[in-house]
């Protein structure tokens, strides 16, 4: 879940349209492939309609997300039976877990992400949270900046039809995600229905401190010798004696940790890090989890070396590091919200029933083709391309610039804030 729900932080991918307004005679790429006029509502979730443009649009995004994750896994010859070796196309029909086949997958994911942004704008109405001033003129700059990209309005208009979304919808698009924003921003604001107070943060990250003794070449990963591995163990003892001895252990750790700890991401945290679960290799997070904030541990051994570990306070080190703050304040909204998904009355119209996504996906890509094919013989392929992009790309790339604002921590972020590099992951066990 955390795949998807990453991507529509960053792609705003889901359309939540009440009332998108009455087309006598339906048209529209989605129209051409399914039959299903691009407003007719295909889903509800607790009341909130879903118009077939939105569920469309969302299903071709996870196609083109797993098209192109499963063409990177065959170049190195992984992806099993999902890509057919003589062209290389998806296998939608393929086997992708122990009861379903990807296309089966794809259609589970598409309901379970538009769930999500349904709830969200449910909570936000219920909340009456509302697009701020600042929303709107971000919304108005990102069109204009789109419309200048594209080559003005009327490549604009072939955008969207290239995308199966009118005006409208496409604006909702952008409105789900920034509303998703202005409720993280009610998780940081005491006082407010969704207000996380300091002390509960500690259910999202840890922040700890270490001083690592390694026993193999960070470098290189090769294993020192069992003479050098004694003396490492040896110093680690004499810095723990001095350690416990100590009536100041945090001002003293941080001077031993600068003198001898040799976790190559020292230069970048030299406070320690502040990390989510999983983040760091289980011994040196169980050991974490069993001291108070300024407790000091035994020696923990890992595979990378020694380690003494430092219990920080936590509320001290988001204090010094909004970004990360945000990031676990989403992810709690997240977590709230995919609470409210699992309690949520959610109905799929019976014309879905018989959708396959890929095959759904195959013919939006012929159609695609199809409708490029005059713009490609007056300019070129190249020129095309240039204008309009592959089919993944204008699922999944253009409308990363319409509106998110939502990118704190990377949400690949899933919104969890890993904080800390990698070097320093890394020699922490990670």
């Amino acid at each position: 879940m955390k795949r998807w729900m990453s991507a529509l932080l960053a792609a705003l991918l889901l359309a939540l349209c009440v009332g998108c307004g009455n087309q006598e005679e339906p048209s529209g790429i989605y129209y051409d492939i399914t039959g299903i006029a691009p407003t007719e509502t295909v889903m509800t979730v607790d009341g909130n309609e879903i118009p077939a443009q939105a569920y469309f649009y969302w299903t071709a995004y996870n196609c083109s997300y797993f098209e192109y994750q499963l063409g990177m896994l065959a170049a190195y010859g992984m992806s099993g039976d999902l890509v057919n070796v003589e062209d290389g196309s998806v296998n939608w029909g393929a086997p992708f877990s122990e009861d379903q086949t990807l296309s089966q997958y794809v259609k589970e994911e598409t309901k379970s992400a538009v769930t999500f942004y349904a709830v969200a704008e449910n909570l936000a109405a219920e909340l009456g949270v509302t697009l701020t001033e600042e929303d709107e003129t971000a919304i108005a700059d990102n069109r204009a900046s789109m419309v200048e990209e594209l080559g003005g309005e009327d490549a604009y208009a072939q955008y969207l039809e290239e995308l199966g979304v009118d005006e409208e919808t496409f604006t909702r698009l952008q409105s789900a995600s920034l509303l998703i924003g202005d409720m993280t921003d009610l998780t940081l604001q005491e006082g407010s229905e969704l207000y996380l107070p300091e002390e509960d943060y500690d259910q999202y990250a840890t922040y700890a401190d270490h001083i690592l003794l390694a026993t193999q070449d960070t470098a290189t990963g090769a294993a020192l010798s069992e003479e050098e591995i004694a003396e490492k163990r040896q110093t680690a003892e004499d810095l723990l004696s001095q350690l416990q001895a100590s009536d100041d252990v945090v001002t003293l750790f941080g001077q031993l940790a600068d003198e001898y700890s040799e976790d190559p991401g020292r230069a970048e945290n030299p406070d320690g890090y502040i990390y989510t679960p999983g983040t760091m290799v289980a011994v040196f997070e169980d050991a974490a989890a069993a001291l108070e904030p300024g407790q000091v541990s035994g020696i923990v051994e890992s595979d990378y070396g020694y380690h003494i570990i430092l219990r920080r306070d936590l509320s001290e080190g988001l204090a010094n590091d909004p970004d990360t703050k945000r990031a676990l304040a989403q992810q709690h909204l997240q977590g709230l919200l995919e609470e409210r998904m699992a309690e949520a009355e959610v109905t799929v119209s019976e014309k879905l029933n018989t959708l396959d996504p890929g095959a759904f996906y195959t013919q939006y890509v012929a159609e695609l083709e199809a409708m490029r094919a005059p713009a490609d013989e007056a300019a070129g392929e190249d020129g095309a391309d240039a204008a309009a992009g592959d089919a993944s790309g204008d699922t999944a790339g253009e409308t990363e610039t319409s509106g998110n604002t939502e990118t704190s921590g990377n949400t690949e972020t899933s919104g969890e804030a890993e904080a800390g590099s990698e070097n320093g992951g890394e020699s922490s066990g990670q």
